[in-house]
């Protein structure tokens, strides 16, 4: 028999699965329920049950931040999600195993059945979706949150309070949260900071111009400012990444 834990900051989402899992042919055993990170946490840290429902938005966080904070590794993670086709096409490509919101009973079946059939507790469990986030970038929204790989973000601008992310696509995404917020997310993944205002990806810059004061051009042909305390810097690493190309 699964034992089970369910997620969700509302209490008809988490009465639906309730409702869900008592009807399907998979032994499980609830051992709770949390609304937000702090009670998620504490139940799976204190129950440590074989796999947890967990519902991505909470209203404190999201279910991403539960992953974070876990103490083991053991439960294994099945997301339950609301997200558009970026968070989907995100979560097909890693190591992320998710459900669509409303969920439908069939899958739920399917996802547990999985999860039931697999021996290793280690398989979908802590360790795994935490290298899979390491890959991705989450960027909350009004709508909700996207889920990016890096690489499909060409540059970000900063616009007060928020950041709006410029995709490789041609779409604009506007988080709310400010840039600063994301530096050190994407600084690993080969982004710098080139100007106050913008945050670039060095892998999408073209061409170092000299004109008003230094400007890159981008892959997808936006022009971004750099500015002056930042000029040498930029010059240093584009010239370190033209060397290690030609090596």
């Amino acid at each position: 028999m699964l034992r089970l834990a369910i997620v969700d900051d509302e209490a008809p989402a988490r009465a639906s699965l309730r409702a869900a899992l008592g009807s399907i042919p998979v032994a499980v055993e609830v051992v709770g329920e949390a609304h937000d990170v702090e009670s998620a946490v504490a139940l799976l840290d204190s129950m440590r049950p074989d796999v947890v429902l967990l519902d991505i938005w909470l209203g404190d966080g999201t279910g991403f931040d539960v992953v974070e904070r876990l103490s083991h590794t053991e439960t294994r993670i099945i997301f339950v999600t609301a997200f558009d086709h970026y968070a989907v096409r995100a979560f097909k490509s890693g190591a992320l195993h998710y459900l669509l919101k409303p969920v439908v009973r069939d899958d739920l079946q399917e996802a547990l059945e999985r999860v039931a059939a697999t021996p290793s507790r280690t398989t979908m469990g802590t360790t795994q979706v935490r290298k899979a986030l390491q890959e991705r970038i989450t960027i909350p929204t009004a709508e909700g949150f996207h889920v990016l790989s890096p690489g499909e973000i060409i540059r970000c601008e900063s616009d007060g309070n928020y950041t709006g992310f410029h995709l490789a696509d041609g779409e604009k995404v506007l988080a709310s949260r400010t840039m600063k917020e994301f530096d050190a997310q994407l600084e690993p993944h080969g982004f710098m900071r080139v100007h106050l205002s913008h945050l670039v990806n060095m892998a999408q810059v073209k061409m170092y111009l000299h004109r008003d004061g230094g400007t890159l051009l981008l892959a997808n042909g936006q022009e971004v400012p750099v500015s002056h305390r930042r000029r040498q810097e930029v010059i240093e690493a584009l010239g370190r990444r033209s060397s290690a190309v030609k090596g």
